[in-house]
């Protein structure tokens, strides 16, 4: 029985981790996309790639840091490069890279 609990218990914390993870991944698309659309840029196969996480402590509680990455054209040819960093699911920065120098930071 204690084993059967156990495993109950694994496959609970397992799927409430997949559904952060999926919940946290919609919330970064949805920024990126408000984020391309404001600068008048096509936000690039309409998703957002997680490039790390990792827990950070911020006033007093456990939360999930989450680096994501987009692509995005702001002329119709270019394939620039984009970032955001989710803390819990608060928007924390997002920025675009749109050539070697230039930078644009929300």
């Amino acid at each position: 029985m204690d084993g059967a609990l156990g495993a109950i218990l694994v496959l609970a914390a397992l799927a409430l981790w997949w559904f952060s993870a999926t919940r946290a991944r919609e919330l970064a698309k949805s920024h990126a996309r408000r984020f391309c659309q404001r600068q008048e840029w096509q936000l690039l196969d309409q998703t957002v790639a997680l490039a790390f996480m990792r827990p950070t402590r911020q006033t007093g509680r456990w939360q999930w840091r989450r680096l994501y990455r987009f692509d995005f054209s702001p002329d119709g040819g270019r394939r620039n490069g984009g970032e955001l960093v989710l803390l819990g699911n608060r928007l924390e920065r997002i920025y675009a890279e749109l050539d070697d120098s230039t930078r644009l930071v929300e």
